[in-house]
């Protein structure tokens, strides 16, 4: 099983860096064109919404983007050290942020989901299978 780490500085300009590296691996995997142009965006929403949480929070931590593969498929995480989503409401801005994602990544991916990080920050979890 493929895995492949990378650590991005929290910072807009390094999300296109991340896009080629996906765009490799997605290929190498034997993922079909359109699905590797799905993940990219994919990928590219998850990483500028760990950069935005990230410096909305204050931390100058790096995005974590971790690829897995299998035989049943590729999952990628991207890894911030930002607020955790609670479920919305005012006093949340990345409530309005988080529900936008929620629509664009349930079209271009298989699965996905957000989760708290055990040590703080929040995990995109993107799933494409094969």
């Amino acid at each position: 099983m493929p895995t492949v780490d990378l650590a991005i500085p929290p910072r807009s300009a390094y999300v296109g860096v991340v896009r080629l590296v996906v765009s490799s691996l997605a290929r190498t995997a034997g993922i079909e064109e359109t699905a590797v142009d799905d993940l990219k965006i994919a990928v590219s929403e998850a990483c500028a919404n760990a950069v935005l949480s990230n410096e909305e929070a204050g931390s100058v931590a790096p995005v974590s983007i971790e690829w897995h593969e299998d035989d049943e498929g590729v999952e990628v995480r991207v890894g911030d050290r930002g607020q955790v989503y609670q479920g919305g409401g005012p006093e949340e801005p990345f409530a309005d942020r988080l529900s936008m994602s929620v629509a664009l990544l349930g079209s271009l991916v298989d699965d996905f989901s957000f989760e708290p990080r055990p040590d703080g920050g929040m995990l995109t979890r993107l799933i494409v299978r094969l």
